[in-house]
């Protein structure tokens, strides 16, 4: 049996199968396949495996619609994969099924370095020579292709987030990950919001359509019209398709929030001001973000106000009931209207009829029922619920009500539901709509069964007749109708008085505390502070609410402080309520709770940024307490003994400033899971008596006093002691088999702990702002142990270090970041680190000279290395691509000698033409493999002039008028350059600015305007030269014989063009298909990976193009005889030029010619070998 819900929607089939599994059979097939099969069987995971083909069956076309059948493909990838041309077409077909059809696609590397995949290196090398030799005696086209397509399916599967055995000493283990990791994309795949929803397909064809043309789209109606619905279907089928995505309700959702879910880590509160960053770092993404349920335009411009960061491929899709609040911000406004009859009919009886239960006996009501329900999907859904498997009677009974409420029908729809319920499924119903929309099932269930009305079931009931739904991430969701209608029943079930109400949140609750009108009546009251944050008190508001269970004055997690007035604050509050369960208060005014105060059935107690300083003072019974919030209570300075708290799970205590000791029934307590003690600046011990079970997280960062940390947990995955006073660590560090991220930032350590080179598992470490002396020798050791590493900080280290030469053994590290730190150079084995991503090296002053560095490095920051003269060759960032931005900054390295200025120019230039001919292989085989987006390259270098190779240039200005080559098919792309200047000569002192390019066509206006280089502050003239492909296209569209760019720098703050930078030089260069003919010799790729980009350039122009072998001596050698060096600029200008004049000549003759050009010119003029 399918995990899978079914998804009863029109013109969509259910897939057979859960998963696919494509494997080498002699490799794993009775090993880890095997097992991982049995392990998703056991889950009730749908699986299919080639040992299923029945007897006789045509092997190809079974196991291909098995591909197309399934909702997620497992590529086992094991030492001999490549050697079956089987497995290869199952990954052609697999990555054709992701690119069409959304498949997931999940990587198992069983025994196999994924950079041997991506590079078809070691047994996928020797496999593919095989290949090659075998197919190449046929010597057809269509054989090449397929080698081609296999070449580039393993190298996009590569790189497609996967799971490495190297990391897992137990297979058990791995195979575990494997299923959970399948079980959550199931549940992403296709979210169980949608169980049972019929799809009203004009919408979602208008909307796919729609999002293919604009990249933000507006979703309007009003409420209960499906406007989430067709968010989530288009999110459902297509995320897969885009790198980072984020389905958010906006009313729950804060920038930091956002941030942490498109990111996949945490951002906090305080790093929302770097959102501009964090952005950028997606800006070579594909980006897929949903804001649902949007109220004002301040909510969106604050969620949304760095997505012009993000590339064209992006997609922003926000659905509101305000049409006003998207004009002007989103590119098309879409609106859901009422759905007609047949469509209604469909949904109303697809709910109303079981199968096996006939419809024709009740055709003369259906109208009826269509009716009712006016066209609004909600209604007709809960209408549908509410009727359903009843008899005819029932139904003629049902319209007879609705008949006498001719005007709030629809209200009387939606209530027919509500009114089946029992006694205690009607509080679970209410107490949802007023206080706990948006709340974690989990908790929200302690709290109701801590009220004694049965949640477990009563969930169940109102999530089957779609009063609520709850989410992938298990919140409870309710929608605003039926929201709505919860007050509507409380108005109505208690009268016009407030005071007598149940329930009380808005304006309601707001009036009882103002004018003291508490009662017994009341339950529940909930304000939201930040919309009433002038809030008057008496010392009996609440003496009088005998019943209170719920207490809830909140400030949403969207705002970062929310400053609360009370005009008539008493000295103290008398009483509360004996039944309170949940209490919750956003800047308590007072410096304790009430006394006595009755905490037996307290679930949760919540009082950030309060003004509170002791709760109460001995101990008391607190069986059911599970969480304690007192974040950012600056005033606290002690906490009471939690000895009798044998539930609690999590406390956080971020912020509380005046804390000076924690209390030890804290980390006593057996069921802690989190503690959170960030920012205590005078805490100086935290200590555990005890080995605690079930801590998996702790957070001491910031707590700049402490000096003790003796911690013992097996679980601990995240440890932060960033920012502390901690000396020496007194814990066995090497005993936390499963820590994986471990921050030592800013520690006074007098040395590292001892056994840290033993926590193989760590992936992650910061060392950074440290005094430490660390020793040559202790690096050596500490690599050796952490070759799991895949971020590494030492950042701003004051004394002078080295980093040993065996860097090399962390094969896996993505990002070195060693900014500020004192060091003179790196080692040359760093160009062996070949999964290196992130090269960070702003503000090292000391560092001299960089080396050959690996080629997947994506950013290479080295700002501020004022002592930097040397660069060594960056020719091998041209060579692998990735479909990701390369960005190369080395501004203000101002002692950076000629020779390695005009090096790395000539190596920018060299990787933006690498890129823009590998970006023609995106296009011509993404049609069936490729998914993943287009190379971009943008650099900064010290600089007063254009590149010479920009024949189109002008001086003294920031605009230029450009003619095209003559035929289309011939241009390939544009890069562009220019020279800024801080204006007046002073050095650029603000924020970050960008520069902007606006594009003119002719009689056809502006057809393309966009942000591109990010500047940051600028001590001198600078030269900026970047390659985008994504906006090519457009111009190509419109093709005139000229076009003109215009360029800004604007602030990133104001938008408005920045006065303190000033474009001295401007250039765009046009990238033809004959420049191929010289760069590729230049690129540092195999014979075959040439051949591959040489057929892929053939097949989008239509022309042959013939390469001569050039042999090239090391640039050292040519350095010899400077007076005949010539860059690589130089050598193309001059190959142009050789074919220009030989213009009657025939094509081959000029290939020759151009490759003796260079050849010459390669060797300083001496004679070819």
């Amino acid at each position: 049996m399918s995990c899978w819900p079914e998804l009863n929607s029109n013109g969509t089939s259910h897939r057979k199968y859960d998963v696919f599994i494509s494997f080498r059979g002699e490799d794993t097939r009775f090993g880890i396949t095997d097992h991982l099969y049995d392990a998703l069987i056991h889950k009730s995971i749908k699986t299919y495996i080639d040992y299923q083909l029945n007897r006789g069956e045509d092997v190809w076309p079974a196991l291909s619609k098995a591909i197309e059948d399934s909702y997620i493909s497992i590529i086992v990838f094991s030492e001999n994969f490549a050697t079956s041309k089987w497995c290869l077409e199952e990954l052609v077909k697999v990555l054709e099924c992701r690119k069409d059809h959304g498949q997931i696609v999940i990587p198992v590397f069983y025994k196999a370095d994924p950079s041997h995949i991506r590079n078809q290196k070691a047994s996928y090398e020797t496999a593919f020579a095989k290949h090659e030799r075998e197919l190449g005696t046929k010597d057809s086209i269509s054989n090449k292709s397929k080698v081609l397509k296999w070449k580039a399916a393993l190298t996009e599967a590569a790189n497609i987030s996967g799971w490495d055995s190297h990391t897992y000493e137990k297979e058990s283990i791995l195979i575990l990950k494997i299923v959970n990791d399948v079980l959550e994309k199931l549940q992403l795949r296709y979210p169980n919001e949608l169980e049972g929803v019929v799809r009203n397909e004009k919408n979602s064809e208008c909307v796919e359509s729609l999002l293919k043309k604009f990249r933000i789209l507006g979703i309007w109606s009003m409420g209960g019209m499906g406007k989430t619905t067709i968010a989530k279907v288009f999110f459902a089928k297509h995320f897969a398709q885009y790198d980072h995505v984020c389905f958010a309700n906006a009313k729950e959702y804060s920038l930091s929030r956002l941030l942490s879910e498109l990111l996949k880590e945490e951002i906090s509160a305080s790093d929302v001001v770097k959102s501009t960053i964090h952005m950028r770092r997606l800006r070579s993404r594909k980006v897929l973000i949903v804001l649902d349920n949007v109220e004002s335009s301040d909510q969106f411009d604050y969620l949304c106000r760095d997505y012009h960061d993000l590339t064209q491929d992006s997609r922003l899709i926000i659905t509101t009931k305000d049409k006003q609040l998207l004009r002007g911000r989103v590119d098309w406004i879409y609106e859901v209207k009422h759905w007609e009859d047949p469509k209604s009919l469909e949904l109303f009886c697809l709910e109303a009829f079981e199968p096996s239960n006939p419809r024709e006996k009740y055709e003369h009501l259906l109208q009826k029922a269509i009716t009712y329900a006016g066209g609004v999907p909600l209604a007709l859904k809960l209408l549908a619920l509410h009727l359903r498997s009843r008899e005819i009677e029932f139904w003629v009974s049902s319209f007879k009500k609705l008949d006498k409420y001719p005007d709030g029908r629809l209200h009387k729809v939606l209530r027919v539901s509500y009114d089946e319920l029992d006694a205690l499924q009607k509080k679970i119903f209410l107490d949802i709509a007023f206080f706990f929309i948006g709340e974690k099932k989990e908790r929200v269930t302690k709290i109701l069964d801590a009220c004694g009305f049965e949640p477990n079931s009563g969930i169940v009931v109102l999530k089957d007749k779609a009063l609520i739904t709850v989410s992938n991430n298990h919140t409870i969701q309710m929608h605003d109708l039926l929201q709505k209608m919860g007050s509507d029943i409380i108005c109505n079930d208690c009268g016009e008085d407030p005071a007598t109400h149940t329930r009380l949140s808005g304006t309601a609750a707001f009036e009882v505390i103002e004018e003291n009108k508490g009662s017994s009546s009341i339950e529940g009251i909930m304000l939201d502070l930040s919309q009433n944050n002038v809030l008057p008190l008496t010392s009996d508001t609440f003496t009088k609410m005998k019943a209170l269970r719920i207490l809830k004055f909140h400030a949403p997690s969207s705002l970062q402080k929310c400053t609360i007035t009370y005009p008539y604050l008493p000295k103290f509050l008398k009483l509360f309520s004996k039944k309170l369960r949940y209490f919750e208060w956003y800047g308590y005014p007072f410096e304790s709770l009430p006394q006595p105060f009755h905490a037996k059935f307290l679930v949760e107690i919540r009082m950030p940024h309060s003004n509170v300083k002791q709760l109460w003072q001995g101990m008391k019974e607190l069986g059911k307490l599970e969480g304690i919030d007192l974040s950012e209570c600056k005033h606290l300075i002690k906490l009471p003994d939690f000895s009798k708290a044998s539930s609690l799970k999590w406390v956080n205590l971020s912020g509380c400033e005046s804390l000076v000791d924690l209390p030890p029934s804290v980390l006593c307590a057996d069921m802690l899971v989190t503690l959170i003690l960030h920012r205590c600046t005078k805490i100086t011990s935290v200590r555990g008596e005890k080995h605690l079970n079930c801590l998996e997280k702790i957070s001491v960062d910031g707590c700049k006093s402490l000096k003790i940390f003796a911690v013992s947990s097996n679980l601990i995955e995240n440890l932060d002691l960033s920012s502390t006073g901690i000396q020496t660590l007194d814990l066995s560090i090497g005993s936390l088999e499963k820590l994986k991220r471990l921050n030592l930032d800013s520690l006074k350590l007098n040395c590292l702990p001892e056994g840290l080179s033993s926590v193989t598992s760590i992936s992650e470490l910061k060392i950074s702002g440290s005094a430490l002396i660390v020793e040559k020798q202790l690096l050596e050791e500490l690599f050796d142990g952490l070759q799991s590493l895949q971020i590494l900080h030492m950042k701003d280290f004051i004394n002078q270090f080295e980093l040993p030469n065996n860097i090399h053994v962390l094969s896996k590290l993505k990002e070195l970041n060693l900014d500020g730190s004192n060091m003179k150079r790196l080692p040359e084995s760093i160009k062996k680190l070949e999964e290196l991503e992130i090269l960070s090296l702003v503000n090292c002053r000391e560092l001299e000279c960089i080396p050959e560095l690996p080629p997947l490095v994506t950013l290479l920051n080295a700002v501020n290395c004022t002592s930097l003269v040397s660069v060594s060759n960056l020719k091998g960032l041209a060579t692998m691509m990735m479909g990701k931005t390369k960005h190369i900054s080395f501004s203000n390295s101002l002692n950076l000698d000629g020779h390695s200025l005009s090096l790395i120019m000539e190596n920018l230039n060299l990787t933006m033409m690498s890129a823009v001919f590998q970006n023609v292989s995106v296009r011509r085989l993404r049609v069936k493999v490729h998914s993943y987006n287009y190379n971009s390259v943008d650099a900064c270098r010290p600089g007063t002039s254009i590149p010479r190779l920009f024949k189109c240039q002008t001086a003294a200005d920031s605009s230029i008028t450009i003619t095209l080559l003559p035929e289309r098919s011939n241009l390939l792309g544009f890069i562009y350059s220019v020279v800024l200047s801080p204006a007046g000569g002073n050095g650029m002192k603000k924020g970050e600015a960008r520069i902007k390019c606006q594009c003119s066509l002719g009689k056809e206006g502006i057809k393309a305007s966009w942000l591109n280089t990010h500047v940051t502050e600028l001590n001198s003239d600078h030269t900026y030269v970047w390659y985008d492909p994504f906006h090519c296209d457009s111009i190509l569209k419109f093709y005139q014989p000229k076009i003109c760019f215009e360029f800004y720098v604007t602030n990133d703050t104001t938008g408005e063009v920045d006065s303190s930078i000033h474009i001295k030089e401007c250039g765009v260069r046009q990238v033809s298909v004959a420049e191929l003919e010289t760069v590729l010799p230049e690129l540092e790729l195999d014979s075959q990976k040439k051949k591959d980009l040489k057929k892929a350039v053939e097949l989008e122009s239509g022309r042959r193009i013939t390469l001569k072998p050039i042999v090239q001596e090391s640039i050292e050698e040519n350095n010899e005889n400077k007076s005949h060096f010539f860059n690589v600029e130089e050598r193309i200008e001059s190959s142009n030029k050789e074919i220009n004049t030989n213009a009657g000549t025939s094509h081959e003759e000029n290939v020759t010619n151009t490759a003796k050009v260079v050849s010459h010119y390669n060797h300083g003029g001496k004679k070819s070998i």
